[in-house]
């Protein structure tokens, strides 16, 4: 049975060795091969060839104390299949944990809409597209619930949060500012209210035009901030930003809203300014100053508390980091986007990501911000670094074993990271980056720019912002 054994072994790792290839193809070009796919190659044509010899060995030997044929073969069937399952768990413990399609929701249609923002729900994701918004169950993927958007009108802004269960979106007609705001149940789909603003103009992607906290949602408008009751939409307050000021993004936590404000003479810079008020009644708390001398080209919140914005203007000399306040709106530390050692990569590439809510490679875990980064000359991240908050400088940088596609937010303050097709716990006050499952089917269905939610019971959704092709708008995948 001996030299049946060692046969078995080699039908077993051939079997599960040629059959753990994705598409039949990986490495180089094609997707990351699990580990363990080469030595349980190579061990499989070592079994094979040491099977083949100690077969024929062992039957010839056989069959010169015993006549007939019958006993050596019994003899090498029955160790081939006693061999199966060690070659199974050999197998298994060689290629690591691997993670396959579970299910996929159905392609967006008509062929003209795209994702632009998600939310994170208990056992739910709602994705919003151009024409509404759809939630979908994280276990299935079956849809729960689905609002059209409002007649010729696109999603254009979504809160960053979805306080009480209630999420805002903003809707604008082509070329027209993000003027329609609604409040969403988001356990039923239901629109709660519905208000029309004078909205604010694109400012390219950012999540930060509508915002909510403290039973209230908050609206930019042209030259104005305005607060509605989260549940029913009644106006609370309104703040005129003064001539020439116009607001360019907001974020609410802890009790504050705080709004960039940039101010003009004509068409002359004249400031840029932090402008925080009481999120429940609008009262204002206090102006600060920002670093800029020119227009800004680019204004993103990257953590509502600790309060951490990126700012680039379009000077290029100018300010292009990551500014850090405490919470009374004091400058800690400015991380710039741009260094000696390495480059930021703060979000996804904008013409392919999420425009009303865009997915960050970016978060702030107590005081550390945690970003994808590239070095000089590298177009892709393949890394991530942590920089304190307090002074801005570079705490550890751990390279991700591949291009970095996705990070998220886990509880006990850490993070996943996808690179390279594999999903990996991160300490971000250290950089360890531990090992975890590879995404063996389904790899080639996930975007550049997708975002990554954790699923139940250990599985994961990918969210695509482009839903039309050969991408499905989510996949789930799961042991």
């Amino acid at each position: 049975m001996a030299a049946g054994s060692v046969a078995g072994l080699a039908v077993a790792f051939h079997w599960f060795g040629w059959t753990s290839i994705p598409g039949n193809a990986c490495g180089d070009h094609y997707g990351p091969c699990p580990d363990g796919t080469v030595p349980t190659i190579l061990l499989a044509f070592l079994c094979t060839f040491a099977g083949m010899g100690l077969v024929t060995w062992r039957v010839v030997e056989l069959t010169r104390v015993r006549s007939g044929k019958a006993l050596p073969a019994v003899l090498v069937v029955t160790g081939m299949l006693l061999a199966l399952w060690p070659g199974w768990r050999a197998y298994a413990w060689m290629r690591g944990p691997v993670l396959d399609r579970v299910w996929q929701a159905p392609l967006d249609r008509p062929n003209t809409v795209k994702g632009v923002g998600n939310w994170v729900l208990d056992g739910a994701v709602v994705r919003a597209r151009t024409d509404g918004l759809t939630s979908f169950d994280l276990a299935d993927g079956r849809e729960r619930w689905n609002v059209d958007a409002p007649v010729r009108g696109s999603a254009c802004a979504m809160s960053d949060t979805v306080p009480d269960g209630v999420g805002v979106i903003a809707f604008g007609r082509e070329a027209g500012p993000c003027d329609t705001v609604w409040g969403i149940d988001t356990a039923s789909g239901r629109k709660l209210w519905e208000r029309k603003t004078t909205g604010v103009a694109a400012f390219g992607p950012t999540d930060g035009r509508v915002t909510a906290d403290s039973g209230v949602a908050v609206a930019l408008e042209a030259a104005a901030v305005q607060g509605f009751a989260l549940r029913t939409g009644v106006p609370r307050w309104k703040v005129d930003l003064g001539e020439g000021c116009s607001p360019v993004v907001a974020s609410a936590a802890a009790g504050r809203t705080r709004v960039v404000n940039q101010c003009v003479s004509g068409s002359a810079f004249r400031s840029l300014e932090l402008v925080t008020f009481d999120t429940a009644n609008g009262t204002h708390v206090r102006r600060t100053a920002l670093p800029a001398e020119s227009d800004a080209e680019t204004v993103m919140v990257i953590s509502a508390r600790p309060f951490a914005l990126w700012l680039k203007e379009k000077d290029k000399r100018g300010t292009d980091a990551v500014l850090a306040f405490d919470d009374q709106d004091r400058l800690r530390g400015t991380v710039k986007t741009s260094g000696r050692a390495e480059d930021l990569h703060l979000t996804t590439y904008p013409e392919h990501g999420f425009d009303a809510r865009p997915s960050l490679r970016a978060a702030v875990v107590g005081d550390v911000l945690v970003t994808a980064v590239t070095k000089p000359g590298e177009a892709v991240p393949a890394a991530v670094s942590g920089y304190a908050l307090d002074g801005g400088r570079r705490l550890w940088h751990t390279g991700a074993g591949g291009p970095v596609t996705a990070l998220t937010r886990l509880p006990e303050n850490r993070l996943a990271v996808l690179a390279d097709g594999r999903i990996r716990s991160l300490d971000p006050h250290t950089g360890h980056l531990a090992e975890g499952p590879l995404i063996r089917e389904g790899l080639d269905e996930v975007a550049d720019a997708s975002q990554l939610v954790p699923g139940r019971d250990g599985d994961w959704v990918l969210v695509n912002p482009e839903g039309t092709g050969v991408m499905p708008p989510l996949l789930g995948v799961g042991r």
